[in-house]
């Protein structure tokens, strides 16, 4: 066993969750759980160079995975327009005007995180709305989706944006009554604004990434899938950027990183695929867009919107592209995971794996679909067939509920966002963030999943209460989750002897709180192989 680096005693750890609690103190060695106990076992095991941390009683859990998220994306918006709490119109452009006050004429305005359905007047806004409070700089403002732009008048003129320009396939150019762009972009038309945004360098990146991997740490969680390797230029850059943080800055945290299918010419060039590299940082799943996002009404459903028979979203690939796509990823044993939203979108997904499967079989490949948000029960089935894992988001449904439902109509809404009934009839689920689509403390998410509610607490039963799951369920989308998902299931997701020392300390218990308050649970403590990545002010000194 050789010597005790330390201890964590007089405190209840939950050792597998959903297991009785049999253990109030836990032994660490070379990073790894080698023992657990009564306080007394654990102080025998300790010498005087162990380090020993008194728990206080407070309740220890296996550490939290994100099974999907933007965390690059996440760091640099730290920096920007944050319009995730804006209610109305005027709110939304004080906030672009304030900005915009402190920047040189010709500087871009970056920022995202508005949502039409939370403001009073229920529109989008307009490059008219942007001209006012910024006519001389460019401004360009994510939705909080990501699958949707509005830009100004000048950053549409940048990118050559005009009543002319056809939108790329995949994509849509919203226009007036006239023919003219009113400054929304929808999908693959970002790009004709992405490529006139200047990047940010190496230095700015660095420091985004930082700061997220700070927080990350501080909201319990020791492990994460990010898709920033486009972002980020490119599997090199984006590998680079997290080794030098947790390497050379010795930033104790476990990164699977997805690489975008545009990128995965660099890997197979390399030689490397899913599962490559060490305890720290291993290549993840292959990530592909199958559609858009419910709430800007691109998510590629099999019938018409119910509040909008015009459309019915907007697949991203045609079907035998996303068939090549899949099908090539899987031959070179990457693991894939499609952003799949609408029932259509994935249908293809399922119908590309299956085909891929078919021509190149793997035992145990694990594909993921992302969101997999309306569903219906012939997928479901086709998903436990194909033994397809749900990358799932819980905190979409406080963002979401009271919208979604005029999206899809009853019908559609008995199987969305279905989590109780995936599990029940036998999907693997992991439980992400998908931020800064969404804030990133994981217990937000376990909060909705349990009572899928909004944060304010309505409607009162909850939203579709037939869905709601209990604490261990909740709790295991992301601490078993995300391990399963990476091939990791044996190596972390519980404190047993022989698993990896990551873990999270928490203020308070979550099989003891009430349900409502699972929101305001904090970490005090988080763990990572041993090493303390992050410490509530003075806390376990």
């Amino acid at each position: 066993m050789g010597k005790i680096d330390v201890i964590l005693v007089n405190g209840r750890i939950h050792e597998v969750i959903g297991e009785p609690v049999r253990s109030e103190a836990v032994a660490i060695s070379g990073g790894k759980v080698v023992a657990t106990g009564s306080t007394e076992q654990m102080e025998i095991m300790a010498d005087r160079d162990t380090k020993r941390i008194d728990l206080e009683g407070r309740t220890v859990i296996p550490g939290l995975t994100d099974s999907h998220l933007h965390l690059l994306g996440y760091g640099l918006q730290l920096g920007r327009v944050d319009l995730a709490p804006v209610r109305s119109m005027d709110e939304f452009l004080a906030r672009v005007a304030e900005v915009a006050g402190r920047l040189p004429v010709g500087r871009w305005v970056l920022g995202r995180g508005w949502d039409q359905d939370r403001l009073a007047e229920k529109r989008f806004p307009t490059r008219q709305d942007l001209d006012r409070v910024a006519p001389d700089h460019p401004v360009v403002l994510g939705r909080n989706c990501g699958h949707l732009y509005v830009a100004n008048s000048l950053a549409l003129k940048l990118a050559g944006v005009d009543r002319d320009t056809a939108a790329p396939p995949g994509g849509q150019i919203d226009r007036d009554e006239q023919g003219e762009p009113t400054g929304v972009l929808r999908e693959t038309a970002q790009g004709l604004i992405h490529r006139v945004v200047p990047p940010p360098d190496r230095a700015e990146k660095l420091q985004a990434l930082r700061l997220a991997v700070q927080r990350a740490l501080s909201f319990g969680l020791t492990s994460i899938h990010p898709d920033d390797v486009g972002l980020a230029g490119g599997w090199e850059e984006a590998e680079g950027l997290y080794r030098q943080l947790i390497v050379e800055e010795e930033i104790p945290l476990r990164v699977h990183l997805a690489v975008s299918i545009s990128h995965l010419d660099e890997l197979i060039e390399m030689g490397l695929a899913t599962g490559a590299g060490d305890d720290w940082l291993r290549v993840g799943a292959a990530k592909i867009f199958a559609d858009g996002s419910l709430g800007g009404r691109t998510a590629a459903l099999s019938e018409p919107y119910s509040d909008d028979p015009s459309t019915a979203g907007i697949p991203i690939h045609p079907e035998e592209e996303l068939n090549q796509l899949v099908a090539r990823a899987n031959e070179h044993g990457m693991q894939v995971q499609i952003h799949a939203i609408g029932d259509r979108a994935v249908e293809m997904s399922l119908n590309a794996i299956e085909r891929a499967l078919e021509a190149h079989p793997r035992v145990d490949h694990r594909h993921r679909l992302v969101h997999a948000q309306i569903l219906r029960e012939d997928l479901i089935k086709t998903m436990v067939r194909l033994k397809v894992l749900a990358d799932v988001q819980p905190k979409f449904i406080s963002s979401d509920l009271h919208w979604a439902g005029q999206r899809v109509g009853r019908e559609r809404l008995t199987w969305s966002y279905c989590f109780r009934t995936m599990l029940e009839m036998g999907v693997g689920l992991a439980g992400g963030s998908d931020a800064p689509v969404e804030p990133l403390e994981p217990f937000l998410g376990i909060f909705a999943a349990v009572n899928r509610t909004d944060l304010d607490g309505q409607p009162k039963g909850g939203w579709t209460p037939g869905e709601r799951v209990n604490i261990n369920q909740a709790i295991r989308l992301f601490a078993e989750g995300g391990p399963y998902a990476a091939f990791e299931e044996h190596r972390r997701g519980a404190l047993v002897p022989g698993r990896l020392a990551d873990l999270v300390v928490l203020d308070s218990d979550p099989w003891r709180v009430d349900p409502a308050q699972l929101k305001e649970i904090r970490p005090l403590l988080t763990m990572v192989g041993g090493r303390i990545g992050f410490r509530s002010g003075g806390w376990g000194v």
